[in-house]
């Protein structure tokens, strides 16, 4: 769901539209990085990226209050092959609402590993960006 009143909060006409500017942003800053994608990538590695991110976001939306379906390893041998090796990628990761985090097993010393994770999900934008990804990936 959208995180829209966390807390209590009573919905104002100012979150409202501060929140739909922000959508705007959100898709605007995709369909930039779609560009970048697209014009410094061979189409098919352009539709392999977005075929992957149409992957991850079908399945957000399916459970979008899981944890485990937001929350991408940047070192995913199938995220490195898509969109982690496109020039534009993490670019595309971002503009989706994806934030980049490390996280370290304690106490184990291992290196810490970097995560693309979805902290909030906008329903809303996720489908939108669905749907500019799928007409790109139909280039």
């Amino acid at each position: 769901t959208d995180p829209i009143g966390e807390g209590g909060e009573e919905l104002t006409l100012e979150m409202a539209m501060q929140l739909a500017d922000e959508s705007q942003r959100r898709l605007q800053a995709l369909a930039d990085a779609g560009k970048v994608v697209l014009a410094n990538n061979a189409p098919q590695q352009a539709q392999a990226a977005a075929h992957t991110l149409i992957v991850y976001l079908r399945n957000i939306l399916r459970e979008p209050r899981s944890r485990d379906v937001r929350r991408i390893p940047a070192d995913n041998q199938h995220f490195l092959n898509t969109v982690g090796s496109v020039t534009g990628g993490k670019e595309i990761m971002l503009a989706l609402g994806f934030e980049e985090e490390e996280d370290a097993d304690p106490g184990t010393g291992s290196t810490p590993r970097t995560f693309f994770v979805l902290n909030r999900v906008y329903i809303d934008d996720l489908r939108a960006a669905m749907g500019i990804l799928e007409g790109g990936a139909k280039r």
